[in-house]
């Protein structure tokens, strides 16, 4: 399966003494109601996130289990947070990444701009689902009317196996405000493939 992301807005570096968790978050959640999207319209995943499972304190009353789409939700709470990851061990999944990356510098020059590997791990880490509090920002950001469950491409980032970035440069900028060095228009192309042969017989 294949499918796209985009995103419009600041990207900043982070590093060790600016972790840059709101602009992270941000990220999320303009990407939150595209996973959401592609949950309702792909056909393999709206059946699986359909899909009753068993679970033991089903077994035996007549009764369904809940569905995969809740278990997924209910199983990586953070306070108010039910995230649901697409890539994850659960569906033994992978995903490799093709990120075109349009900044207001001229293209190439990565090595000569030392932040742009941070800037992508600004990227990864909003991919993610987020494991602490202080992954979401200062002050904490209660979820939107429409963020629950929240959606994310990964469970974690070690489920990357394929990664490539090609830099050019942004011939138009983005709506509202005044031009900055941080801003951003990202397409990302998500290959996702199973990680072994059970696939659960959708991929």
């Amino acid at each position: 399966m294949q499918f796209h992301l985009t995103y419009e807005g600041p990207l900043k570096p982070c590093g060790n003494n600016n972790r840059n968790t709101a602009n992270k978050h941000a990220i999320r959640r303009a990407l939150h109601p595209q996973l959401k999207r592609l949950w309702e319209v792909e056909r393999n995943l709206r059946a699986i996130g359909e899909r009753a499972i068993d679970g033991l304190e089903f077994r035996g009353t007549g009764r369904p289990g809940p569905s995969f789409l809740k278990y997924l939700a209910e199983n990586r709470s953070l306070k108010d947070y039910r995230f649901v990851p697409l890539v994850s061990e659960e569906l033994c999944l992978w995903c490799g990444l093709d990120i075109l990356y349009l900044r207001p510098s001229p293209p190439g020059q990565i090595f000569q701009q030392g932040d742009i590997d941070n800037r992508i791990k600004t990227l990864f880490d909003a991919l993610k689902r987020p494991t602490q509090l202080q992954e979401l920002g200062n002050p904490y950001p209660p979820p939107g009317l429409d963020e629950t469950p929240f959606y994310v491409l990964l469970d974690d980032d070690s489920l990357v196996a394929k990664l490539s970035v090609e830099t050019d440069m942004m011939l138009e900028p983005l709506i509202g405000g005044m031009p900055q060095g941080t801003d951003a228009r990202l397409i990302i192309t998500v290959t996702v493939r199973p990680t072994d042969s059970r696939g659960h017989g959708f991929w």
